[in-house]
């Protein structure tokens, strides 16, 4: 038994010319909505015929019928087997829609002689079919129908309607009034880097307007091709705070000086006025340790078993030897930090020549012009060296992105790099791997010396809960910066946009951190970057070009 079917659309064939090379083409009718493309009629010979539809076809209930579920262009195609033939149709529509609907696009065929000519109001009407009523081009709909009437030849894809893309707003921010020099290390807006000196205890009159706040900006919602919204992401607000003899109106967004002193910005939001005390010479037994209210400097060293905090900026024109120096400002050292038990800790910013088995911690963006050797370093922004700057050994970790001179030594113990990392979970991660294999060896050792039947008792047990307990804990730690805790295995919030650029050569065997991934190099390289694939999750390296991301 067959079944033999009919088409209900006609075919004609057209010379088109690509590269001097002329070709015949068969070439559709347009259809409609709804309009039957194919239908099965009885027959009696073998073999059996089977309907099949493509994109943009409906198949019958009782499969006998193929109908066109938008206008277009119908291409038929059969395949046979031993037993059947398969008929089956797809449209190219007519106007077609982006998966984000935020284009569409038209695709013209030259007409069947003696039917009429495509107007723009046909167009039109297709659009409305699939309820496009944004963004439409009509001038471009017109001078494509023109040049097909006047070419004869197809016109493919052709944008005609374009939707509106969100816009994010802006963030809230300081705008100053005074100049407060250059942020050490800012990425400027070509992706260049500013490697001046911060300019440090700048002079404040007595009501002088030190800045104002510019107010957060709430963004423009998007908008598809069909007329439906996208949301914006609005802009993030700040919190201004102020110490010392400054006061914040609130009503206005300014932020005044109630006092003549030097200016402290931390985190370009913080704002301190204060005094300035000097220290001429070294931090030593003539002196002893020094904690002070003000902005504090420093004239020569910091000597070692010595304490040094202050509540405003901090510069220190020599070195710190073996001390431990605090600062709820900005930091500028100008020699170096020396000796395993140094530590420099402070609420801003830190700009220093060298770093040399000491500890710095720093809430703001650190930059280290001649290299770090057995450092551990953390800022909760930028970690940034000097492209001639040296690093070898050590831990470093950064909040934002990491960008380093040359690292590693063929003679020496790899460097551990951190980006998107919060320092103080790196750390908790450390202590709970630690825990967990102290606890891990803790039961094989009470097995060895009670025997296999110890694994029944109670104790053992509760001790086995213990340890799953935190091996749960690490496997759900998440190291990004203003993640949930616990969320690593939480997709919307295991991803981590850092970097880790490197300006200079890196040595095989650096450990590289980005987030929760972490890799080991396997060769020496060069002016590299590194991020995660967000398709694959992996670290992936691309050549590193000053300004390019």
């Amino acid at each position: 038994m067959n079944e033999a079917f009919s088409t209900h659309f006609q075919t004609h064939t057209i010379t088109t010319t690509a590269d001097d090379v002329s070709r015949e083409i068969a070439i559709p009718e347009l259809v409609r909505q709804n309009q039957v493309l194919v239908s099965l009629t009885s027959s009696e010979t073998n073999p059996a015929t089977i309907l099949a539809t493509g994109k943009h076809c409906r198949l019958s209930d009782d499969k006998n019928t193929i109908t066109a579920e938008i206008a277009g262009y119908p291409t038929l195609s059969q395949v046979t087997d031993k037993n059947n033939t398969t008929v089956s149709v797809e449209i190219t529509p007519i106007i077609d829609i982006a998966d984000d609907k935020m284009l569409a696009t038209m695709t013209l065929y030259p007409g069947i002689s003696g039917t009429p000519s495509l107007e723009l109001s046909d167009i039109l009407a297709f659009c409305k079919e699939r309820e496009i009523n944004c963004g439409i081009d009509e001038l471009t709909i017109q001078e494509t129908i023109g040049q097909l009437e006047q070419l004869g030849q197809p016109q493919y894809g052709i944008p005609i309607a374009r939707g509106l893309l969100a816009v994010a707003g802006c963030d809230a921010f300081l705008r100053f009034a005074v100049d407060v020099g250059p942020l050490p290390g800012k990425i400027l807006q070509d992706g260049s880097i500013d490697w001046r000196e911060r300019k440090i205890f700048v002079g404040i009159d007595k009501n002088e307007l030190i800045a104002t706040k510019i107010p957060l900006t709430p963004g423009t919602a998007g908008v598809d091709v069909q007329g439906l919204a996208s949301s914006q992401k609005p802009g993030r607000d700040i919190k201004v705070k102020v110490t010392g003899d400054v006061q914040y109106i609130e009503e206005s967004g300014q932020v005044l000086a109630t006092n003549s002193g030097v200016l402290s910005v931390v985190n370009e939001t913080d704002v301190k006025v204060s005094a300035k005390q000097t220290i001429n010479g070294d931090v030593d037994f003539s002196v002893g340790n020094i904690e002070s209210n003000d902005g504090l400097e420093i004239t020569g060293d910091v000597k070692s078993g010595f304490a040094v905090s202050c509540r405003g900026d901090l510069s220190i024109r020599g070195n710190i030897h073996g001390a431990t120096v605090k600062a709820k400002g900005n930091s500028k050292i100008g020699s170096g930090l020396i000796g395993e038990q140094s530590a420099l800790i402070t609420d801003g910013d830190v700009e220093i020549s060298f770093v040399e088995r000491g500890n710095i911690a720093s809430g703001g963006t650190v930059v280290i012009s001649k290299g770090a050797y057995y450092a551990r370093v953390s800022s909760k922004k930028l970690l940034m060296f000097r492209p001639d700057s040296k690093i070898v050994g050590g831990k470093l970790c950064s909040g934002l992105d990491f960008i380093g001179g040359i690292i590693g030594s063929d003679n020496a113990a790899s460097t551990m790099i951190a980006a998107g990392v919060d320092a103080e979970r790196l750390h908790q991660r450390d202590k709970l791997r630690l825990s967990i294999r102290d606890q891990e060896h803790e039961l094989e050792n009470l097995i060895q010396m009670n025997g296999h039947e110890y694994i029944k008792t109670t104790v053992y047990k509760n001790k086995e809960a213990a340890l799953q307990k935190r091996v749960n804990h690490l496997k759900k730690l998440n190291l990004i910066p203003d993640s949930p805790l616990y969320s690593r295995q939480d997709p919307n919030h295991n991803y981590c946009s850092a970097n880790v650029a490197i300006q200079g050569r890196i040595i095989s065997g650096t450990k590289i951190r980005i987030g929760n991934t972490s890799t080991t190099l396997e060769e020496d390289t060069s002016a590299i970057r590194f991020y995660i694939d967000k398709r694959t999750g992996h670290i992936v390296a691309t050549p590193y070009t000053e300004g390019k991301k």
